[in-house]
């Protein structure tokens, strides 16, 4: 059988019985396998809309990279459980699942930023911005890896794993910026909900659309702890040898790709109002004959223009 394709159960392989990794590897693989397919969904809908309505600014391409990121770890999960500790396709897949693993949380580190950027302005153009957050998003993750790579490269894909080692610390190449992220993004919330609170109604002006800054602040407040706190309960397992924590962590680390999918397409008004014009402009391109079955999607249309 294949090892559990969620790290913290790769960890703790040697330790569990074998109805434990049964369990465990079953919800490893359906909830990896459902996070694929809803972050696919996710970049899909991200790039038709994109080609076909006004929304392509900045929060989407935050959204799309953030759902890039995570979906490569996901598959990466899947294939690296094919291979044994020690080789060298072992060690490639442990270096590129700490990157995709790493810029998942440094792309929610700028979803972070962009929502205090809304608020108060703390950057210049928008071409300034795009430039701070790819090098936020994709450079900070590889210069990590590139120093912990130098440092300490047998700690990658040596031990029962294809993932770093925990024996010699090397583990905090991941843990400690995940940590710092998670603890800088609830003070940006913390922040902009105090700001916010402190502003009436009438002077509510922002470095952009108001109801953009409640979406995000509603999509980080939500997605922070999901692929936060997740981790959390992972080095608690770690640490206590805890089977509760383990299958916390399992359930939620698994299903990441679908709380994307859920808060940043299916509960985005912005989106499904999107969505819905496109659907009503093909509609009357194709003279409005549709089955029935489009009846469903025209409710929802209605229910989110009146909400």
């Amino acid at each position: 059988m294949w090892s559990c394709p969620l790290l913290i159960t790769l960890f703790l392989a040697a330790q569990l019985t074998t109805g434990h990794r049964v369990a465990l590897s079953t919800i490893g693989y359906v909830g990896c396998s459902v996070s694929i397919v809803c972050l696919a969904i996710t970049l899909v809908t991200f790039a038709v809309l994109s080609s076909v309505s006004t929304i392509r600014n900045q929060r989407y391409h935050i959204h799309a990279n953030l759902s890039f990121a995570i979906l490569v770890a996901e598959i990466l999960l899947l294939i690296s459980a094919r291979f044994d500790p020690g080789t060298l396709p072992c060690k490639v897949m442990a270096v590129l699942l700490h990157f995709f693993f790493l810029s998942a949380f440094a792309w929610m580190l700028v979803e972070g930023l962009h929502l205090y950027s809304m608020v108060v302005k703390v950057f210049g153009s928008e071409g300034s911005k795009h430039f701070y957050y790819y090098g936020i998003g994709w450079g900070s993750p590889l210069v990590i890896c590139v120093v912990s790579m130098t440092s300490a490269l047998d700690s990658y894909g040596e031990v029962d794993n294809c993932w770093l080692s925990l024996k010699n610390g090397a583990i905090w190449a991941f843990v400690a910026p995940a940590l710092f992220v998670i603890v800088v993004n609830i003070g940006i919330l913390i922040s902009v909900t105090r700001i916010i609170s402190r502003i009436s109604g009438e002077s509510y002006k922002v470095h952009g659309d108001a109801n953009a800054v409640r979406l995000t602040a509603k999509a980080v407040a939500v997605l922070l702890p999901i692929l936060g706190i997740s981790w959390i309960f992972g080095v608690l397992a770690v640490n206590t040898h805890s089977l509760p924590f383990l299958y916390i962590f399992a359930v939620f680390n698994s299903l990441q790709g679908f709380f994307v999918f859920l808060f940043h397409c299916l509960l985005n008004s912005e989106v499904r109002c999107k969505i819905c014009h496109t659907h009503n402009q093909c509609l009357d391109l194709l003279g409005g004959d549709f089955p029935d079955l489009f009846l469903l999607w025209d409710h929802l249309c209605s229910v989110t223009l009146l909400a």
